[in-house]
């Protein structure tokens, strides 16, 4: 039996937040293995990973965006396709924040499966519940997606 292609999309934001949840310093995590054992026990074929993520300004901190451009690098490296952002300033608040990533990550599932169908099922590593309205559409259209979360506090009927 042929196993079903699988693409993984990574909301790294989501991801970062969710680990510093758990502990103090977010350790490293290697998202191609990450992606390949979680394919592996769903018994699909990891077709591709994507990893969605906003970029911060050099012009705030120097060093922190010297060491995220490193960090995609190593990504890339590894064959991961990087979608990126910038990080986008409200100065009336004094906060930065990400802008247009979940969109795009959603749109992306919807491309790679119903337009381009590139695969059968999509693995989101995220626990936005932002992204129920497009894994509704993809599962109304007979594909398949997985959510991978710390937290599972939200329903798809």
């Amino acid at each position: 039996m042929e196993k079903s292609e699988v693409i993984v999309f990574v909301d790294g934001s989501n991801f970062y937040h969710n680990s510093k949840s758990i502990t103090e310093k977010p350790i490293k995590i290697d998202f191609k293995c990450l992606a390949e054992y979680i394919s592996n026990h769903f018994q699909l074929r990891l077709k591709q990973i994507r990893y969605y993520n906003a970029i911060p300004d050099i012009a705030d901190d120097e060093s922190l965006y010297y060491k995220y451009i490193e960090f995609l690098e190593s990504l890339k490296k590894q064959g991961i396709i990087i979608k990126t952002r910038k990080l986008k300033k409200i100065k009336s608040l004094n906060i930065k924040i990400e802008k247009g990533i979940d969109v795009l990550i959603a749109s992306d599932m919807i491309r790679k499966t119903l337009v381009e169908k590139e695969c059968k099922t999509c693995i989101l590593i995220s626990g936005d519940a932002d992204f129920i309205p497009s894994m509704q559409i993809i599962k109304n259209a007979g594909y398949e997606v997985i959510v991978c979360s710390q937290d599972m506090d939200f329903q798809m009927n």
